[in-house]
Order: C-alpha cells, then sequence, then structure tokens
C-alpha cells in the first residue's frame, strides 16, 4: 500500500498465525508491500528473508502453506511471482500497521525480525492484535481497561482557576480480558502473571512504552486533560519559579515529596495522575494525525494556562503588597 502504512484482515492475520510463526511473518511481510488495494503484493520469498531473516526455502514453505490456507492466492509464478492476499469485506476488520514494524528505523532491528526471534507466536500474534485494539483518542495507547498505572493524589495548592496536584506512583496493574482472556492464571519463568506474560516482554523489546496523562478522575473511562511531556514538565518548572519569587511556602513545601506534579481547573476536583502502555510504531494514517493534533492542541492549552495564571496572580499580589 501507499504512504507509511499497510493493512492486515484480523481475521486473515489469526488464521496465519494458527499455520505457524513463518506463516505469520512471511504474511505480514507480504502484506507490507500490497498496493492500495491492500491485497495485491509482488513481496515474496526474498522480501521475507530481507526483513524477517527466515531463510528463502522456508520462506518459500510458508507462502505455500498460506496458499493451501487460502489466505494468499498466486497471480502469476514467474521470476517476479505476484499474489493476492486474503482481506476482509468490512473494512474495520483491517488492522493498520506501520511500515516500520517491517522496515524498521535508522539501524535497528526490525520489530517484525525481532518478535520472530524472541520465538513466541503468542506474544507476536496478540501484539499485531493491540494494534486494533488501541484507542489513541480516548485511552492515549492500549485500552485503560488492560493494562494502566494509578497514582496517589494530593492536593497542594490553588492559583487562579486551577489547582495544583502532587502525585505519587502506585504499582502497574494489568487485567486478562479482551484478547488477553487466554493469559488469566498463567504465569511465565520470569515470574510475570497474566497478561503481563505478553505484556512485559513486549514493553522490554521496546514496542510497548509507557506515557503518562493528567486525567479527570482516577476511572479507567475518565477524559484525559493533557499528556505528561517534556513541554507540559518545562511548564511546571515554570509554575515553581513563580512560586519562589511571590514566596508561596506552601507551595515549596511540598516541591520535595512528589515525583510528579499536575495542574486541573478547580471545577475538575478528581484530577488524577494515569499511567498508559502506548505501541511506540504507530501507522501514519488520518486517525493517528488528528490525534496528534488533539495532542499538540492540549498541551498549549495546559502551558498558556500556567503562563497567563501565574502573570495575573503575581500582578494582583504586586497590587496588594503596594
Amino acid at each position: 500500500m501507499t504512504g507509511k502504512f499497510f493493512a492486515v484482515g484480523r481475521s486473515q492475520f489469526i488464521q496465519a498465525c494458527h499455520l505457524g510463526m513463518n506463516p505469520a511473518v512471511a504474511f505480514l511481510v507480504m502484506a507490507r508491500g500490497t498496493l492500495a488495494d491492500n491485497s495485491t503484493t509482488s513481496w515474496s520469498a526474498l522480501a521475507i528473508y530481507k526483513y524477517s531473516g527466515v531463510a528463502r526455502p522456508r520462506a518459500k514453505k510458508a507462502i505455500k502453506l498460506l496458499t493451501d490456507e487460502g489466505l494468499v492466492e498466486v497471480i502469476s509464478e514467474n521470476s517476479k511471482p505476484k499474489y493476492k492476499l486474503a482481506k476482509p469485506e468490512n473494512i474495520g476488520d483491517l488492522i493498520w500497521l506501520p511500515n516500520t514494524l517491517v522496515d524498521g528505523a535508522g539501524r535497528e532491528i526490525p520489530p517484525i525480525m525481532k518478535l520472530r526471534e524472541y520465538g513466541s507466536l503468542e506474544i507476536l500474534e496478540k501484539f499485531i492484535l493491540l494494534y486494533h485494539e488501541q484507542d489513541l483518542e480516548a485511552d492515549g495507547g492500549i485500552p485503560r481497561t488492560i493494562a494502566r498505572r494509578d497514582f496517589r493524589r494530593e492536593w497542594i495548592g490553588e492559583i487562579g482557576p486551577f489547582n495544583l496536584f502532587g502525585f505519587v506512583p502506585k504499582r502497574w496493574k494489568a487485567s486478562s480480558v479482551g484478547i488477553f482472556s487466554e493469559c488469566k492464571g498463567r504465569g511465565d519463568e520470569n515470574g510475570c502473571e497474566g497478561a503481563w506474560i505478553i505484556l512485559e516482554p513486549l514493553m522490554k523489546m521496546g514496542l510497548l512504552e509507557e506515557s503518562l496523562y493528567v486525567s479527570e478522575s482516577s476511572e479507567q473511562e475518565s477524559e484525559l486533560i493533557y499528556p505528561v511531556i517534556q513541554e507540559t514538565k518545562d511548564a511546571i518548572e515554570k509554575l515553581w519559579e513563580w512560586a519562589e519569587q511571590v514566596n508561596r511556602y506552601d507551595f515549596l513545601d511540598k516541591r520535595k515529596e512528589f515525583e510528579h506534579f499536575g495542574i486541573a481547573l478547580q471545577h475538575i476536583p478528581n484530577a488524577c495522575l494515569t499511567g498508559c502502555l502506548r505501541l511506540r510504531y504507530r501507522p501514519h494514517t488520518s486517525k493517528t494525525s488528528k490525534w496528534w493534533a488533539s495532542e499538540q492542541t492540549k498541551i498549549q492549552a495546559m502551558v498558556g494556562l500556567i503562563r497567563n495564571s501565574c502573570h495575573v496572580a503575581s500582578g494582583f499580589q504586586r497590587a496588594h503588597q503596594g
């Protein structure tokens, strides 16, 4: 497919996984080479070897298994073979994937090769299915019903229209629900239990990353106010500088007590910090672009609120001191 992403059918990929690791990897690599129809591809055994490390004889065998299963149709078998991959009728059943899963980024090992070398077909399958589950707009990553980190909250003080809170992290929690329901009651040799037998290896491989948001409450479905990134952390630092300038000792005494800080408008008294897990590699679709633009808007709103509120509060204090 043109662009920086491609797609596979959800049920078709699961079916490929039932055939084994090599057919599953082959299906993904061949899909990476599809045209705009998400089906026609000329990527064959050589591409499978190049991007996943599967030797060409085994790659050809994997294509044969996919063909026998009806997941791949051979259009031409000359020196430049061409295929059609089976795909779902409903576009909503497509899983949109970034090219970087197969190509890699820079000089790093391509994620598909890394997952094949890790050797767990279950982890590969769940990883790809997470792209169908992830909702950046609603959860900032994969569903918070699957994995999240809560924080203990303490109110620090009031500045103009917002409150300042300090947060102390609690342990990460994961639930064996949805695509992870098969993980319930299971453990691995590393001491992981439930959904963590999938999530922990993905985090160690750098395929899942942690992200923080200030949310409206600690509820799983609470709305996200703004992401905690370097820009919003810098804004909090400006807030501390302001507190020192105006001698807000009630704030300054709390500075060393907490690892994280956040703000929320006063009509959001239950604001909390929430940790979520996000797929590191993201397809550059219009949906992703819309989410990214929304993130920037939230960031600028938070930074602007601190800047404007501290300016007004400083002016108010100087007027009364005079």
